[in-house]
């Protein structure tokens, strides 16, 4: 899921009329930004999170989002100031974290073989089919939006374990053991956002597989580890007659910073709940509003609902904020 936003917009020309925010798009950042700044910028300072709110205006439609690379397609959920290139050396992201999960892949191996021969169904638990994933790509989810997934971790406990140990900087999209059938592939797409890397660890391997990124094309490698930038486009194809099998895992982009990693999970998962009706839109009282209301009380005269209601003759919202 996406941060809200508008629709999609043509190529801005002159006089073209800017994407605006839904009514409870607004709501959305209006929160968000309050508490961004009441409980992310003291932890972090407002300098180191600099860019933080620059992604928040791109978000929100108050900045273009500049000239990108060849093939390389962000709406508006762009991070300024992030390397862009469509494939990555292991060394280069940072840590020690990807050769400890290509050591233990094993593990990994063995409960993918065990799940396989006693609840293969299960691996379509997660599966999206349509026209760009297509009808041969399944998925058995460990960890979406942050949260790992308990009943599916059961079946990959050493995995989830090896995951942990090595330290990888988890992103919010999440882990995914990932199948693609025989003659079968992904659609070219882009997933859109250039705050994380992915990940994919050769599990199953078979020849005539691999995956085009950006215009390049690459195999995967059974033990080993491929990055790549998903906000490139890319495809994939199988023309064996076995199944691949790789695990996925989406991680931070290294050009990120502690705090703004830490900030970015923080607006991720104010979004979820925000979609999940966890938390509502309170109006924003408008400035001075409260210490108003403390004089009156002083005095034995606070405002009631009936007084707003008697007093605003139909402008409640210069008061109140929004009226819902």
């Amino acid at each position: 899921a996406r941060l809200p936003q508008g629709p999609r917009r043509a190529t801005a020309t002159a006089g073209a009329n800017p994407r605006e925010l839904t009514e409870r798009q607004q709501q959305f950042w209006e929160m968000l930004e309050e508490d961004l700044e009441n409980e992310v910028v003291p932890e972090f300072g407002r300098h180191n999170l600099d860019r933080v709110f620059e992604f928040v205006r791109y978000c929100k439609y108050e900045k273009e989002v500049p000239e990108l690379p060849d093939l390389q397609e962000v709406d508006q959920e762009y991070f300024p100031g992030l390397r862009a290139k469509p494939w990555w050396d292991p060394a280069d992201v940072g840590g020690d974290w990807v050769k400890k999960v290509q050591d233990g892949l094993p593990y990994v191996q063995g409960e993918l073989a065990d799940l396989l021969e006693e609840q293969e169904e299960l691996m379509v638990a997660d599966s999206v089919k349509n026209a760009v994933m297509g009808a041969g790509w399944s998925g058995f989810r460990l960890q979406r939006l942050g949260d790992w997934i308990p009943k599916n971790c059961s079946q990959f406990p050493e995995t989830v374990q090896l995951l942990q140990e090595a330290g990888v900087p988890l992103a919010m999209r999440g882990v995914i053991v990932a199948r693609q059938v025989p003659g079968s592939g992904v659609a070219p797409h882009s997933d859109g956002r250039n705050i994380f890397l992915t990940a994919h660890f050769g599990l199953s391997i078979p020849e005539d597989c691999d995956i085009t990124v950006g215009g390049e094309t690459r195999q995967w490698i059974e033990d080993e580890a491929i990055i790549l930038d998903t906000s490139f486009t890319h495809s994939t194809r199988n023309d064996s007659d076995e199944d691949r099998f790789v695990l996925i895992v989406d991680f931070w982009h290294p050009d990120l910073t502690v705090p703004e990693r830490e900030a970015l999970e923080y607006v991720y998962d104010f979004r979820t709940k925000f979609e999940q009706g966890k938390i509502k839109y309170s109006p924003k009282m408008p400035t001075g509003f409260w210490e108003t209301l403390e004089k009156y009380s002083a005095w034995g005269g606070a405002y009631t609902e009936e007084d707003i209601s008697r007093r605003s003759d139909g402008k409640a919202s210069s008061i109140g904020g929004f009226m819902l």
